[in-house]
């Protein structure tokens, strides 16, 4: 597409203002649009603009960096970025934070986080920061190397770990945005994190009142739940959503699962496709209820799968959320797990071609 029909396209989707940057792969142009009655103009546009991401994962989320078979190294920063317009960065502030209420974050921990934020910004990319894996605040289990708190503590932590990175980060970009908690489930599902995320988020404002923060439903960020997320009154919102379905194809030879799913499903065929379409619509329609745009955080597929069915899968979901406007985050970029690189022999190409093509 030429760069002249590429910026009207952006004009008419209300994204002007990332005209400048619409060339890359990157950003695709689309002409769905999502519903924003609920948000300012802004939050609108970077709704629009974050476009094609992918989630450091497995790094800064682990217990401790290193734990689950990689680090972040300045070339997974460089590839991300050359590659996509968002970089997710998921991590675990709860284990690098005092056990106690006032949730003091470990400074030499907090500038590591520093330096992949500054240098993720410096590359002109959007930047999501979560709060990734405080296990136990939803009745789970700690991870090898994780530490207990008193429950009593719990949500308190939360709020204060996020006063604390709100007013570290408040003089950063209005590229780098917030994401409250990754995949709130148990027992914060339904009415208790409504609650506690309309406590958190007020805190934040305290010290960053127009930054856009994403908030997602109960039950793992699930596409289903959203009727039952209420989202708090301010305009500067994004909704975030997981989408892993069909879970026992993503999730298939997932060994930490307690009954793991048969290798060997294949991808996609008319069945799985519906499937896929299917809960993304029901985001859309979700969108155009609420006024608030939706965001997918994360999708991808366990490395047991075999490498045409990832690519079929990768494809289609970018297909289907693109075709609603909706912007994605693939899970995720290096990880032996669910990755797309290897440090070692680079893209897996076909799930490459799949996303960026």
């Amino acid at each position: 597409m030429k760069t002249s029909i590429l910026t009207a396209v952006l004009l008419a989707a209300g994204i002007a203002g990332a005209a400048a940057q619409t060339a890359s792969p990157q950003r695709p142009p689309s002409r769905a649009t999502q519903n924003c009655s609920a948000v300012t103009a802004e939050t609108c546009k970077v709704a629009h603009a974050l476009g094609r991401g992918v989630n450091l994962g497995n790094m800064l989320d682990a217990p401790r960096e290193g734990d689950w078979g990689v680090k972040l190294e300045p070339a997974f920063i460089d590839r991300a970025a050359s590659s996509f317009a968002t970089v997710r960065l998921p991590v675990r502030w709860s284990n690098h934070a005092a056990p106690t209420a006032d949730a003091t974050l470990d400074e030499a921990f907090a500038k590591r986080v520093d330096q992949a934020i500054d240098a993720l910004l410096a590359k002109n990319v959007y930047v999501i920061l979560n709060m990734h894996h405080y296990t136990q605040i939803h009745g789970d289990t700690q991870h090898p190397n994780e530490f207990a708190v008193e429950p009593a503590v719990l949500e308190t932590r939360l709020v204060n770990m996020w006063r604390q990175i709100a007013m570290r980060y408040k003089d950063r970009s209005p590229r780098l945005l917030f994401e409250l908690l990754n995949e709130p489930h148990g027992r914060l599902n339904g009415e208790p994190w409504n609650e506690l995320s309309a406590k958190t988020l007020a805190v934040v404002r305290e010290s960053n009142p127009n930054r856009i923060v994403l908030i997602g439903p109960g039950e793992w960020n699930a596409i289903p739940e959203l009727p039952k997320l209420r989202m708090p009154k301010d305009r500067n919102l994004i909704t975030s959503i997981h989408n892993y379905d069909p879970f026992p194809f993503t999730h298939q030879g997932a060994d930490w699962l307690a009954k793991p799913f048969p290798t060997g499903v294949k991808c996609c065929d008319a069945g799985q496709r519906k499937v896929i379409a299917d809960v993304l619509e029901s985001a859309r329609r979700w969108n155009q209820s609420s006024g608030y745009p939706v965001y997918l955080g994360e999708f991808g597929t366990f490395e047991k799968v075999d490498m045409a069915s990832r690519e079929s899968y990768a494809r289609t979901v970018r297909d289907e959320a693109e075709r609603r406007g909706i912007g994605w985050a693939y899970w995720e970029l290096a990880s032996p797990s669910f990755g797309m690189y290897s440090p070692q022999t680079g893209w897996h190409e076909p799930i490459r071609r799949a996303l960026l093509d």
